[in-house]
């Protein structure tokens, strides 16, 4: 590292807390890796605990995603050894039936009195005209 030179040091502009909180990762390297900058020394430990503050996120991170992987796994091997579950699931049969069911349903109660009411309107206006 070079020696600092006294007629040429200064200080982080602006508001010094602020300014070293929002500045990026590049701007506190250059800081805390510049001899003639007043707050070199707050910046590296600012940027020390930044570095430590995301490997300790990564770590969380890493460990949710290996969980989450586990819990997969047990999810497809459970499947395997039962591939149907008739708590969470409804058998290709059941929907079959039951659409079967309700086609039938509404052909009963929908279209049937639609039909019937056509047929006694025809009848009428027929039985009108014979007259």
């Amino acid at each position: 590292m070079k020696e600092p030179d006294e007629a040429h040091r200064y200080h982080v502009e602006g508001e010094l807390l602020q300014l070293i909180g929002a500045a990026s990762d590049q701007e506190l390297e250059k800081w805390a890796s510049d001899p003639n900058c007043y707050e070199a020394e707050t910046c590296a430990k600012e940027l020390a605990e930044r570095l430590a503050k995301r490997a300790a996120t990564e770590a969380g991170r890493q460990a949710a995603r290996t969980a989450a992987q586990q819990r997969l796994c047990d999810r497809r091997q459970a499947l395997q050894d039962n591939p149907f579950d008739p708590r969470t699931e409804v058998s290709a049969d059941a929907i079959h039936m039951a659409s079967r069911i309700v086609k039938h349903l509404w052909i009963i109660f929908v279209l049937l009195p639609f039909v019937i009411a056509f047929v006694i309107a025809m009848w009428s206006v027929m039985a009108g005209v014979i007259k």
